[in-house]
């Protein structure tokens, strides 16, 4: 029986971008208190720096700010982050372009609600399998 080798590359750090750009929706995970919970989120990018609006008081708000540590998955890409949350959506105007631009029905059925806010997601690790001529690799990056 033939032994299994997977190599290992290096994250295109701009396919990443462009992946999140391109990408309507990205699955969300957070956890706290021996619970895990992942949603779908219509998200906007600025680089790396993934942004999304959500309800102040959602289980998904009241895990980050237990335990900030949350992961994304976007096409083939499995993110690690740290989720911040930043104040309400009409606030910063960076947020309020980029949501008009990519989700302008959702930004206007929510953004105005005053239990809603931003959360930042500061990217640290990517992690991508691939396969290069037929043969199986890691891609890994930290930032």
């Amino acid at each position: 029986m033939e032994k299994l080798i997977i190599g290992t590359c290096a994250v295109d750090k701009e396919d990443v971008i462009r992946t999140l750009e391109k990408k309507e929706v990205l699955l969300f995970a957070t956890c706290a208190d021996n619970r895990v919970t992942t949603r779908y989120m219509s998200h906007v990018n600025d680089g790396l720096d993934i942004y999304f609006m959500t309800g102040t008081d959602y289980l998904k708000m009241q895990q980050i700010r237990k335990n900030p540590n949350v992961a994304v998955s976007v096409g083939t890409y499995d993110i690690e982050g740290t989720a911040a949350e930043l104040g309400h959506p009409l606030s910063d105007e960076l947020f309020v372009r980029l949501m008009k631009e990519k989700h302008p029905e959702t930004f206007k059925n929510y953004a105005s609600y005053v239990k809603e806010c931003i959360v930042k997601v500061t990217v640290r690790s990517v992690r991508q399998w691939r396969y290069i001529d037929g043969k199986p690799f890691l891609a890994e990056g930290k930032f």
